[in-house]
This record gives structure tokens, C-alpha cells and sequence, in this order.
């Protein structure tokens, strides 16, 4: 795993606290005032056909997530696919107030995995010769940022470009009394307190990811772009206005061209705020005395960085046409993997070979992925929660577990 995988996780564990923080801090601690078919590398991008089989060992270590004394996950969902071939399952419940099942093909937040999307997305513009990695911020959106001139694509898609993260931003009351005393912009900081008291009021507002761009355009960069690391949404909302502008096209408009239609991914779409459309499972996230909290519609300020909704098996369709060379060629995938962009690159499996791993979390929701250099092997387990502090090493040990299984 990435050094900014870990970093990433730990700062997801400290997640709820932070979120106070910015209520705190910044209102009442500062003050409260292309051809399409040539897109697609080698033969159909469509899925083979799937043969599923019953994998009884598998559903044990499923169920186990939602019952005994641990309850990880109100309930989770799992696809494993392998030469054996498939198998899709499902455990406890997808809201708790009604009881309703978790079904199988349940859709949640894939949070940090959507920035394998992005990536994609801009990977295939690199081989179309419309974008380059080493494009640098200023080359496609001049003024967005002072030091734009130094920051290239490549960074900004490798956590490598030193700028904040949004969650530095919430991580105390010293930290957001620092950051906006740097906003000199007086109509600016008035903008951001009145997004503040609104969130406080209202913590599922729709908050457009503009306004923290904007916040860390006042901020230093952490260290020289390519020095160094360190997670950072807003530089990945960067990176998803530059490949837009490169596209000419929306991303929502670009994902369903390029990858949601071409891969038949029926269950996918890019929804990044406010409430889930269409059927979803529930997002809930533990208070410290355990009692859930309903926090589906918590996802202000997010972007390009956590927009994809999802099901276990289209991610698992989308990640095999992925190793397969079937949406970028393998060129790009060995820059993918070289680069450490989007923190997918190889890692040794616990079970022997290189393995991509990948994972997600939010306010309330969690998804973890495993799957070889080659495709032949997959495993996607998503949950509707967050349980902090080892909810996340669970779950990225359960999703190991069924992919050295498949």
C-alpha cells in the first residue's frame, strides 16, 4: 500500500472529529459573521459472460461483518471473481430504520475509488495526444492558482503536488483559525464563514468544491510539487476541472462515453452531493456511545475525488476492463502503476503475486478492492458505514481475504 493510501486512512479515522472542527473552527472559533470505438483498446468492451458458483466459505466471512460482538457494518456486499468463477453476496441490512436487506446489487459511495475513474478518464486523453501529464495547473486553467505554473497533472494525480487537503482545513480550531487568517480576500472569508454557519445548520448541504480550491489558493504548498507527499482531494478536484476542460466535455458526460456506457456499468453514475439518485443503500456512521447516524447525504465539497456511485459488480467490471487493457493500453497502465497514480499501483499479495489494492471511505459509506496485474482475479467488498478506528483495517483484511480465496 501507497505511503498515501496509509496517510488517506488515518486521516479518514479521525473523520468525525474533524467534521466538528470545521463547524467550530471556522464559524465559531474565526467568527460567525474521439470517436468513441477508439477509445476502447483490443477486442469488446463488454464483459465476458459470468458463471457464478456457491461459495459457502465466502458467505461466512461475509456474515461475519454484520453479526457477533464486532458489527462492523450494518451491511456489506461482495463480489469475488476468479477462473472458479463468480460469486455475489450480500449481508444484513441496507437501511436500518426500515429493516430492509442489504440486496446485492446495492449501490453506494465508492468515495476515494473514484479517482480510478478520473485517472482513466485522463489516461485516455494522454494516449488520444489531448492532454499531458506534465501539463502543468496554469497550462489549462491560467489564475485558478499563484503556483500553478509549478504543479503539473502527473502531481496532482499522484498526491505529490503539496497542496492541503480539505481534511487538513478541519483538523482543529488552530488549524482553521491559521488557514483563514491567510485569506486575505475579505469578500472571500465572508463567503466561507456563510458556508460555514450553512453547514452548521445543514451538514448534507450542497457545498461546490470551488470554494476549497479557492480556500487553498491563499494557503503555501506544503513542499516543492514532486518532492514530496500528501493526500489531497482538492488537488484531485484540480485535476477532474483539467481533464474536463481538455475533454471539452462535463465528467459526467465524459464517464458515461467513455467507461459507464461502453462497459454496460448500468448501476454506475457520477453523483457527487445531496441525495443518492435512484435506489441506494443507507450511509451511516458510529457515534462514539455506537448508536448509528444516518449520513448518506453528508458529502459536501466533493467532486471529481468521490463523485462515482456504484455496485459491487459493475466495480469489479470496470476494474477487469481496466487490468485488461480494454480502456486504456497497457502503456498507460504501466504509467498508472509507475506514477503511484491514484495510489493503484502494484503491491505483493498476501497470497502470493502483484496485486492492485484500492479503497474508499467517507462519511458513512466504505468500499476496498483487490485485483491482479492480469484482471484474472477480483475482489469488491463495500459497506454502508464507517466504524472508527478499525472498521477500515477490517475491512481492507476481509477484502485480502476473499480475493486470496476467489
Amino acid at each position: 500500500m501507497s505511503t498515501s493510501t496509509h496517510a488517506g486512512l488515518r486521516r479518514l479515522r479521525r473523520r468525525h472529529a474533524r467534521f466538528a472542527w470545521l463547524i467550530v473552527g471556522l464559524l465559531s472559533v474565526v467568527g460567525a459573521a474521439l470517436a468513441i470505438d477508439r477509445l476502447i483498446v483490443g477486442s469488446s468492451p463488454r464483459p465476458p459472460a459470468v458463471r457464478f458458483v456457491a461459495r459457502p466459505d465466502l458467505a461466512g466471512v461475509i456474515d461475519g461483518l454484520v453479526i457477533g460482538s464486532a458489527r462492523d457494518t450494518p451491511g456489506v456486499t461482495a463480489y469475488v471473481a476468479s477462473p472458479r468463477g463468480a460469486w455475489l453476496y450480500s449481508s444484513g441490512v441496507a437501511n436500518v430504520a426500515t429493516g430492509a436487506t442489504m440486496p446485492p446489487h446495492a449501490r453506494i459511495r465508492i468515495e476515494s475509488l473514484s479517482k480510478l475513474f478520473l485517472a482513466t478518464a485522463a489516461l485516455q486523453l494522454v494516449q488520444e495526444r489531448k492532454l499531458r501529464l506534465d501539463d502543468t495547473v496554469a497550462r489549462w486553467l491560467p489564475g485558478l492558482l499563484p503556483y500553478g505554473g509549478r504543479i503539473t497533472l502527473r502531481e496532482l494525480m499522484s498526491d505529490s503536488s503539496g497542496l492541503i487537503d480539505d481534511n487538513d482545513l478541519m483538523s482543529s480550531p488552530a488549524a482553521a483559525r491559521r488557514y483563514l487568517a491567510r485569506v486575505k480576500d475579505p469578500q472571500l472569508r465572508a463567503q466561507l464563514l456563510e458556508i460555514g454557519a450553512r453547514l452548521n445548520r445543514n451538514p448534507a448541504a450542497v457545498v461546490s468544491p470551488i470554494w476549497l480550491i479557492r480556500f487553498a489558493a491563499w494557503q503555501p504548498l506544503l513542499f516543492t510539487p514532486g518532492s514530496g507527499t500528501h493526500h489531497s482531494n482538492i488537488g484531485w478536484n484540480i485535476a477532474g476541472m483539467i481533464v474536463a476542460k481538455a475533454a471539452g466535455q462535463p465528467l459526467p458526460k465524459l464517464y458515461h462515453e467513455r467507461i459507464f456506457e461502453p462497459l454496460a456499468l448500468t448501476q454506475t453514475a457520477y453523483d457527487p452531493q445531496g441525495p443518492i439518485t435512484g435506489r441506494h443503500a443507507t450511509g451511516y456512521a458510529y457515534a462514539p456511545d455506537g448508536k448509528l447516524i444516518d449520513e448518506t447525504n453528508w458529502h459536501w465539497g466533493k467532486g471529481a475525488d468521490g463523485a462515482i456511485v456504484s455496485d459491487a459488480r459493475d466495480l469489479a467490471a470496470f476494474l477487469v476492463a481496466l487490468m485488461q487493457g480494454r480502456l486504456i493500453d497497457h502503456q498507460e497502465l504501466a504509467t498508472m502503476a509507475r506514477d503511484d497514480l491514484s495510489g493503484f499501483g502494484p503491491y505483493p499479495s498476501s497470497c502470493g503475486g502483484d496485486a492492485r489494492f484500492g479503497s474508499g471511505a467517507g462519511w458513512a459509506y466504505s468500499a476496498n478492492v483487490e485485483i491482479s496485474d492480469d484482471g484474472s482475479r477480483v475482489a469488491v467488498l463495500l459497506l454502508n458505514s464507517r466504524h472508527l478506528p478499525y472498521g477500515d483495517q477490517t475491512a481492507q483484511l476481509t477484502v485480502a481475504q476473499l480475493y486470496c480465496a476467489g
